[in-house]
């Protein structure tokens, strides 16, 4: 998931508040935002309520 981190700026979270929001652990987050593993499809159901934007934009990117 390419740009995770210009997507969280972009919507005005820190990092905490953006785990805080998405229910996501740190290094989760970490993860995903890395490239560094796939998120599961709760994770990106989550992370794409709170950007507020469909799940395909996070995975099409």
């Amino acid at each position: 998931m390419s740009g995770a981190v210009g997507l969280r700026a972009a919507a005005h979270y820190t990092q905490d508040q953006f785990c805080e929001a998405t229910v996501l652990s740190r290094s989760n987050r970490q993860r995903i935002e890395s490239g560094q593993g796939d998120p599961r499809y709760s994770e990106l159901m989550r992370i794409a309520a709170v950007l507020d934007m469909r799940v395909t934009v996070l995975v099409n990117d």
